[in-house]
């Protein structure tokens, strides 16, 4: 059992006996994975700058690290976080708010005497934009101006109402906001932050960007990491846009109770915005306080109705981490990582942190990752061993599967293959008969449905009814019959008008008899004021069965309006699996009668959800295949039926003609 020491120290040499009096218990090498070489060149306080492969091949929060001498005995280490720096939030302790010439003043008591970070304006206002000042007193008559010209705006998702203080005391704070010609903003409250305790500078961290994916109203970036694990502290993008602001998420994925999905680990607004002719304000780094478990993030940019953002590069920074221990000796130490069985070690040397950290101290850069000889893992009592992705499921006869397509896979590995407008139509509803073939037997998938959509944008055809003059319709072509769409969303030049809207398509009954069946409706109005939405979307209730999409807009007595450019969203389905070979492979779909398949991948959907991925895609049919199966998708009673009745038939034009005739 080891001894607490109770006493801080003054002098590094006393501070050097104790901790390499500390003794630890015996270990077993083998059961670690992966080491490094520690080359100490002479005795004293050791400090070892972890490298990104330190991270990758140790556990989520480096609880499997330990040291060994080179005599192969444990020696007690710290493994330093310094806490992250903690702001707090507080309300102020009166809120004032008065309209002068031309501008709005917000003037407001902190009732604190901490240093200050920033203030927090609050409005219900949901569209503006402004440059505003600010200023600080300690007696509310004699003022500082701190800056001028800060943006401060909310603009189709993107918001900014944080205007710096710098670190200082104030008793009184006072912002300028200028009416412009859009009148006075609304002020109702306001925080105060809190200026946090100095933190030490992040550490860059290698990534790049290796997918860039457009979708309806966003852009969806994949970095990959040069590690796993690492303790991310903040992302900021590489744009030379000269001018925009977006919201932008940072999110990993994961898997909920067997469901893919995604899990938001940082948000805010980026921008790049020059107002009044001050010069152009940027904000363009987005804090992250997460360490993830896989090498790889996912950054959404919300572009709305703006074109793609450039991004030139992609920059991470994570919170430092430094691994201490006292070597008693100069010589050849070993670092052992890689053990998911072992638990955080509890050292009596994590009572000197704050004297470790004031040190002098040896900088120690590890070796290369190289593997433990006779490496073997310690068994765990009731915990079974993580089974392998399985490549292939069992045999299918694919001949009630009325299309196959082939699948280009670049290279072996995880893929993620995303179903094109094509296959989404001719597909079931549910996706339940979809299945991926190699040599006539299933390759195992999973199904993801992430919450983002492609979009279409279609040109309508005017098609006026005489019988309703004052009715105006159009009708959209789409590009297959029956794909999901999930909404229309419409545009207009005429900027005054409030119209009723209804989206329908035309079916036909049973017997053959027309009627329209309506899929989403409602109330259009568009106003010249600023921050009114120039189109209308609406969600669609139910799939569509044709190729045809009506559009049909009730005027009243007022004069027709036109339509703009139709765009449909519709989702994005994907297929993820694992081959070894990239050749062979293809996807059939299209059979009403398939039940959803049931793999043993379901087991390690986890670990196949969060690996980085290729991208695959579909390709042309195979040769013989595409044709339609006129008995697929049919329920087989009415097949039985079916051929019972032409078999009645013919027997009884058999017997017809064997009855004798009629004498004349």
């Amino acid at each position: 059992m080891k001894r607490p020491f109770h006493r801080s120290l003054n002098r590094p040499a006393l501070l050097l006996a104790l901790c390499a009096a500390v003794s630890c218990p015996a270990l077993t090498p083998t059961e670690w994975q992966h080491r490094q070489a520690l080359n100490v060149a002479a005795p004293g306080l050791v400090r070892v700058d972890l490298s990104p492969a330190s991270f990758d091949a140790a556990g989520p929060q480096q609880e499997d690290l330990r040291v060994i001498d080179p005599a192969g005995l444990e020696i007690a280490l710290l493994l330093d976080r310094p806490p992250a720096p903690v702001a707090h939030m507080v309300r102020p302790s009166s809120f004032d708010v008065r309209l002068a010439a031309g501008s709005t003043q917000v003037t407001i008591a902190t009732g604190t005497t901490d240093r200050l970070s920033a203030l927090f304006l609050e409005t219900p206002s949901p569209f503006f934009l402004r440059a505003a000042s600010i200023e600080v007193s300690e007696n509310n008559s004699d003022w500082t101006a701190l800056d001028q010209g800060i943006p401060i705006f909310r603009q189709w998702g993107a918001e900014r109402l944080e205007l710096p203080i710098g670190g200082r005391t104030a008793a009184y704070v006072r912002v300028t906001v200028p009416d412009n010609r859009g009148g006075p903003l609304p002020f109702t409250g306001a925080r105060l932050l809190s200026e946090p305790a100095p933190a030490p500078e992040p550490v860059p961290v290698g990534t790049r960007i290796s997918g860039r994916d457009e979708f309806a109203g966003e852009t969806v970036l994949t970095l990959s990491l040069d590690a796993s694990h690492l303790p991310l502290a903040a992302l900021a993008l590489d744009t030379r846009e000269p001018l925009f602001m977006r919201r932008v998420t940072v999110c990993v994925r994961e898997v909920r109770d067997g469901i893919p999905a995604e899990r938001t680990i940082g948000s805010g607004t980026l921008f790049r915005i020059a107002l009044d002719g001050a010069p152009a304000r940027a904000q363009l780094e987005l804090p992250v306080a997460f360490t993830p478990s896989t090498r790889e993030l996912l950054v959404h940019i919300y572009n709305g109705d703006s074109p793609p953002l450039a991004v030139d590069a992609v920059s991470l920074k994570r919170r430092p981490v430094n691994l201490l221990f006292m070597a008693p000796a100069a010589g050849s130490y070993t670092l052992l990582l890689g053990n998911p069985q072992a638990p955080a070690p509890h050292y009596d040397l994590a009572a000197f942190a704050g004297e470790l950290r004031g040190a002098r101290v040896a900088v120690v850069v590890p070796g290369d990752i190289g593997d433990v000889p006779d490496y073997h893992p310690r068994e765990a009592l009731g915990a079974p061993a993580m089974p392998d992705v399985p490549l292939t499921g069992a045999p299918l006869d694919a001949r009630d599967w009325m299309f196959r397509r082939t699948i280009l896979i670049a290279d072996a590995g995880v893929q993620e293959l995303e179903l094109d407008p094509e296959a989404l139509a001719k597909s079931r509803p549910d996706f339940a008969d979809l299945r991926l073939l190699r040599d006539g037997n299933q390759i195992p998938y999973v199904l993801e449905q992430p919450a983002l959509a492609r979009s279409l944008d279609l040109e309508p055809e005017a098609s006026a009814d005489p019988k309703r003059p004052t009715v105006s319709a159009w009708r959209v072509r789409l590009p297959k019959a029956g794909l999901p769409l999930r909404s229309v969303v419409l545009a207009s030049p005429t900027s005054l008008f409030q119209r009723q809207f209804r989206i329908f398509e035309r079916l036909t009954t049973e017997d053959g008899s027309p009627y329209e069946y309506t899929l989403a409706s409602g109330q259009w109005s568009r106003t010249p004021d600023p921050g009114v939405p120039e189109n209308r979307v609406f969600g669609l209730q139910d799939r569509m069965h044709t190729d045809t999409l009506w559009i049909e807009a009730d005027n009243g007595d007022n004069p027709a309006i036109a339509l703009g450019a139709v765009r449909v969203i519709y989702p994005v389905v994907r297929l993820v699996f694992k081959v070894a070979e990239p050749d062979g492979f293809t996807l059939a779909y299209a059979n009403k009668s398939a039940n959803a398949p049931r793999y043993d991948l379901s087991l390690v959907a986890v670990r196949l959800l969060t690996s980085s991925r290729n991208v695959a895609h579909l390709g042309a049919g195979e040769p013989g295949t595409g044709a339609r199966n006129p008995f697929a998708g049919i329920n087989g009673g009415y097949v039985f039926w079916g051929a019972l009745a032409l078999v009645v038939v013919a027997l009884l034009v058999v017997v017809a003609k064997l009855l004798p005739k009629p004498s004349a």
